[in-house]
């Protein structure tokens, strides 16, 4: 067996690694609100952690902008990301890790990875959404970041 068919074989949480950052479809029900009467909108997730049963991943999004109607309790946990340290993005953007996002093992087969965090900035980025008022215990226990 080749690499690639053993990557194709494993289940989704083995190739699926926290750091991993791809580009998804997202919608309300991940809790993104797409604009202009669209039903989704593509975000860059970042894998923090998934579930005991490998169904569903928690991860953080990165927005390209801060948007300046929120409030302090959600844009204080914006961590800024440079272009020049991750080629995918097209600006220099941010990381909301106010609140964790989930997306779903078929949402992200159905995704393209398109690169990945380091581990100086995973580290930032996970004690950044532990420190939100927005999270629950509950759900930073759900995976893995307690």
């Amino acid at each position: 067996m080749n690499l690639l068919e053993d990557v194709v074989d494993r289940p989704m949480n083995q190739a699926v690694q926290v750091g991993n950052v791809y580009k998804i479809a997202m919608t309300s029900e991940e809790g993104i609100t797409p604009k202009d009467g669209y039903t989704s909108r593509d975000k860059y997730f970042v894998v923090l952690g998934f579930d005991d049963r490998g169904n569903v991943y928690g991860g953080v999004v990165v927005n390209s902008k801060i948007n300046p109607n929120l409030p302090s309790t959600v844009t204080d946990y914006y961590m800024p990301l440079s272009k020049k340290d991750y080629p995918f993005l097209q600006y220099d953007s941010f990381v909301n890790c106010s609140q964790l996002k989930m997306a779903h093992v078929n949402k992200l087969a159905a995704a393209t990875m398109v690169g990945g965090i380091s581990t100086e900035d995973l580290d930032i980025i996970k004690g950044t959404v532990v420190e939100s008022p927005n999270e629950t215990r509950i759900r930073l226990k759900q995976f893995g970041l307690l």
